[in-house]
């Protein structure tokens, strides 16, 4: 082969490789991470005046909707390791669509709305980060961060953007508008990119033989049992505890402190713009400086916002804190990416990572009923965001007592094909 068209092959493959990782991004902008956890916030408030339901009870849907990802992260992990992720996504594009639309049909029976929060992340269950996280690694070594970060900046571009379009849809049509309209973006614009281009790198072995599969489920097994595994573990487990709460009850605890709901709003699309920068900017940190350094750094600055969030933060010391919440929420999963592949390898990806996201969510399903039951039992969510602040000190020293990163093993083919 000449090097001509040595170039040209090379050309080609990097042309594919970043068409996956936008695919991958304009699908994380519209999945659920960004419908069902950062947009919960804005239907709160509509839901109570619909229905007339309390704020607490419609914030315990948040916590079904973590108890659910807990349960189906593994599941996915697994389809996506045996099956591939591009026809998982494909699939659940429709069934998630359909469970949109579904809501825009709700009746004014809680136990109703429960059930349809229960199902939804189950419809969704091939559009959760792994997914398309999988796929872009597949693509890239080199420069695995900078894929990563701008895969995962679509969550952070998503709740950005849609926070504020959500509200306007709400306050100028309605309720049931605004589901059909997030089900008609997830079938006209999610679907038909991720047809075309979310694919795996030739190299990427996805139907593998039976004793191949069998070697990665002991590989899977012992990489659990690894301090490595049990201190990823523990971190995204208080990651989880704090993020997911502070996500959803954000804009609650800024109007409980005197904001419209107008400024709650920007502050969150604010908060949004932070993830989307984190990520991104996260992405390219982690091929030139430790992972570990980082995401202690960026946790402890997230410790600090909670601290601040307890004593009442107003005018642009909100805005502050919510950059500083945002940088923890856009690095994690850029972290944890990088780490599993650097750490593992890319035959247990999709189980490991279930894994911990799965853990993650546990964390999450925990710490998303504290903030409420703060200000029912104190009047504050002071001693709740408190709580926080210690889970994100304790999680910056567990990156800490990180070992050093075992590198993947790859084939020689497999290595020359990564970009």
């Amino acid at each position: 082969m000449t090097d001509a068209t040595v170039d040209k092959v090379a050309g080609r493959s990097e042309g594919k490789a970043w068409s996956a990782t936008a695919a991958a991004t304009v699908g994380l902008v519209f999945g659920p991470s960004t419908l069902l956890l950062f947009l919960f916030g804005v239907f709160v408030e509509p839901l109570s005046q619909a229905f007339g339901w309390s704020k607490p009870a419609i914030l315990f849907a948040a916590t079904i909707i973590s108890l659910m990802i807990m349960v189906i992260s593994p599941v996915q992990g697994m389809l996506i390791d045996r099956f591939g992720a591009r026809p998982i996504v494909l699939a659940s594009c429709l069934t998630f669509a359909c469970g949109l639309l579904a809501m825009s049909y709700i009746p004014g029976n809680i136990q109703v709305f429960y059930s349809m929060y229960a199902l939804l992340p189950v419809l969704a269950v091939g559009l959760w980060p792994v997914s398309y996280l999988r796929v872009v690694s597949t693509w890239f070594d080199r420069r695995l961060g900078l894929a990563i970060g701008i895969a995962n900046g679509g969550i952070g571009l998503g709740a950005a953007i849609l926070p504020p379009i959500i509200t306007y849809v709400i306050a100028n049509g309605s309720l049931q508008w605004a589901y059909v309209s997030l089900a008609m973006i997830v079938t006209v614009i999610v679907l038909p990119l991720n047809a075309l281009f979310l694919h795996d790198a030739p190299t990427a072995k996805v139907a593998r033989p039976a004793h191949d599969r069998a070697a990665a489920s002991a590989d899977f097994r012992r990489f659990v049992t690894t301090s490595s595994f049990v201190i990823l573990a523990a971190a995204f487990f208080l990651l989880g505890f704090v993020n997911t709460g502070l996500v959803t009850n954000q804009i609650s605890l800024l109007i409980d402190g005197g904001a419209t709901p107008q400024h709650a709003a920007l502050v969150q699309s604010v908060f949004g713009i932070a993830v989307l920068i984190g990520r991104f900017l996260t992405g390219v940190l982690l091929d030139y400086v430790s992972a570990r350094r980082l995401m202690s750094l960026v946790c402890l600055g997230g410790a600090v916002a909670c601290v601040l969030y307890a004593l009442g933060p107003t005018g642009y010391v909100a805005f502050a804190c919510a950059i500083l919440i945002g940088m923890v929420y856009g690095a994690e999963f850029d972290v944890l990416s990088y780490l599993i592949k650097r750490y593992f390898g890319l035959p247990t990806f999709g189980r490991i990572y279930g894994s911990i996201f799965a853990i993650f969510q546990l964390g999450a399903a925990l710490g998303a009923t504290l903030l409420p039951l703060s200000r029912a039992q104190f009047q504050s969510y002071g001693p709740g965001l408190t709580l926080y602040a210690a889970a994100l000190a304790v999680s910056s020293v567990l990156f800490l007592c990180l070992g050093g990163a075992r590198v993947a093993r790859e084939t020689t083919e497999e290595k020359a094909a990564l970009l």
